[in-house]
C-alpha cells in the first residue's frame, strides 16, 4: 500500500496496479479497498487501478474532520495523481460521492456508476426524503449508544439477508471490520443528499458517463440517465457486489473503447 497526506495531513492509503489510463476506485458502505481488490487487479490488466480507503475506513488515517468536503479533496488528491484525466469508478455511496466530484468538475475523462443508492424523483419523493433522514437519524442514535454491531445490522437489514446470513456476516472478518468503520455511513449518508436522485449535480456532469446495475437497481439507473446528457446502462445478471470482476470489467473496457 502507498499514503498520501490529505489537506489536513490525514494519511490515505492506497495500491497502484497495473498500467495505462488512470481508473480511481470509489468504494461504498461499509467497505474498504480489501473488497474491490479482486476488481482492482481485473482492471489493472487495461487501467492503472488506484484503490483507496476512503478516510476513516482501512489503513487510512483517522481523524474527526469527517465531511463531505474533506472526502471531496481526498477523491480530488487521488485524482490529480498526475495531470492526466482520470476515470472514476464509484460503488453505491461511492458513486454518490464520484457524482459529485465530476459535477464540481474534478479531472475526470469518464464517469462509471454501479448500483445506484438513490430513491427515485417520483410521487413518492417527499416520503422517501423523509426516510432517509429517519435512518439517518437511527443510525446516528446508534452510534451514539456505541452500538456498532446495531449499526451494521440496521443498515442491511433491507439487502436481502435472511437472519442466518446476517449473523453469518456478522461473525466473520468481514463482518467485524464493517462494524469497526461504521460510523463512516453518517458520511455517506449526508454524502446522498436527501436521498433522491440528485438531479442537479447530474445535470452538471458533461462527460460520458455508464451505469451499473441489476434488474433490483435499474428503475434508479434509469432515474438518474435522464438527467445524464452522455449516459448509457449496462445491465448485470447481479448487484455488482455480488458479481465477478471479469463481468464488471468487460463492459468497462467496451465503455472506455467506444468511440462517444
Amino acid at each position: 500500500m502507498r499514503e498520501l497526506k490529505s489537506k489536513d495531513n490525514t494519511s490515505i492509503s492506497y495500491e497502484r496496479l497495473g498500467s495505462g489510463t488512470g481508473l480511481v476506485i470509489v468504494g461504498g458502505s461499509l467497505a474498504d479497498h480489501h473488497m474491490y481488490h479482486p476488481l482492482a487487479e481485473e482492471l489493472s490488466k487495461s487501467f492503472t487501478v488506484y484503490n483507496y480507503d476512503r478516510r476513516n475506513r482501512g489503513i487510512s488515517g483517522v481523524s474527526k474532520n469527517h465531511s463531505v468536503d474533506t472526502e471531496l479533496e481526498d477523491l480530488e488528491m487521488l485524482i490529480s495523481q498526475d495531470s492526466t484525466p482520470k476515470v472514476v469508478y464509484g460503488h453505491s455511496a461511492g458513486a454518490a460521492l464520484a457524482i459529485r466530484a465530476a459535477a464540481h468538475g474534478m479531472n475526470i475523462h469518464k464517469l462509471i456508476l454501479a448500483d445506484l443508492p438513490f430513491s427515485l424523483l417520483d410521487e413518492n419523493k417527499a416520503l422517501s426524503a423523509e426516510n432517509h433522514e429517519k435512518e439517518y437519524q437511527t443510525i446516528k442514535e446508534l452510534i451514539k449508544q456505541d452500538d456498532k454491531e446495531g449499526v451494521v445490522r440496521f443498515f442491511l437489514k433491507d439487502f436481502g439477508m435472511s437472519k442466518v446470513e446476517l449473523d453469518g456476516f456478522i461473525s466473520s472478518d468481514g463482518g467485524q471490520a464493517a462494524i469497526e468503520i461504521s460510523p463512516t455511513l453518517l458520511i455517506d449518508y449526508k454524502i446522498l443528499g436527501d436521498g433522491l436522485t440528485p438531479a442537479d449535480l447530474l445535470e452538471r456532469i458533461k462527460v460520458p458517463t455508464l451505469t451499473l446495475t441489476s434488474d433490483y437497481g435499474l428503475a434508479s439507473a434509469q432515474d438518474a440517465a435522464k438527467y445524464l446528457p452522455h449516459c448509457s446502462i449496462h445491465r448485470l445478471e447481479s448487484p455488482t457486489h455480488m458479481a465477478s470482476p471479469i463481468d464488471i470489467a468487460k463492459p468497462i473496457i467496451d465503455f472506455m473503447n467506444a468511440r462517444l
